[in-house]
């Protein structure tokens, strides 16, 4: 098998696994030490943040962006498998009305993991935001055993495994 990092991001029907690779380049930061309580305290779903030092945030794997908010901070990305992950991009950043991102992608459309869905103004959300540390997380994390596999350090967006999700 090709040891390209694409070939470990689909859900393999013998393991019932999914790896989830880096929306963002960045430094990883313990979902928690995010500055904000819902995210914290795993309310919002389990998984990690990165402090992002690159500005393209890319689909962590394969399936449906089936939420991108109007102010393009955040979406909700489904896999085939049931897996529904969101990534939000900075902490209260819904209130710059979508100034500093850019949508490369559209709501309802299928992507493939390493598709570009966001770029980021970071100077200007560093500027502005209460926090740019971005929380990429299973928010249906009660259907899936626990995370496995997460990541610490550097990242890099489309390259870097973050996470592995496991079906019970």
């Amino acid at each position: 098998m090709s040891a390209a990092p694409k070939a470990s991001v689909s859900v393999a029907s013998a393991a019932d696994e999914l790896v989830l690779l880096s929306p963002i380049t960045g430094e990883i930061v313990a979902l928690e030490n995010v500055p904000d309580a819902a995210f914290a305290s795993k309310a919002v779903g389990d998984g990690v943040a990165i402090l992002p030092t690159g500005k393209t945030v890319l689909a962590p794997c394969d399936g449906q962006l089936v939420k991108i908010f109007n102010t393009n901070h955040a979406f909700a990305l489904v896999n085939d498998a049931g897996v529904e992950l969101i990534v939000h991009i900075g902490i209260e950043t819904v209130k710059l009305g979508g100034q500093g991102f850019t949508r490369l992608a559209e709501q309802g459309s299928f992507v493939k993991a390493g598709q570009p869905v966001l770029e980021l103004d970071l100077e200007f959300l560093g500027a502005n935001a209460k926090s740019v540390i971005s929380p990429v997380v299973l928010s249906n994390a009660d259907d899936f055993a626990p995370l496995l596999n997460l990541a610490s350090g550097s990242v890099i967006a489309g390259q870097t495994p973050l996470y592995t999700i496991k079906k019970k």
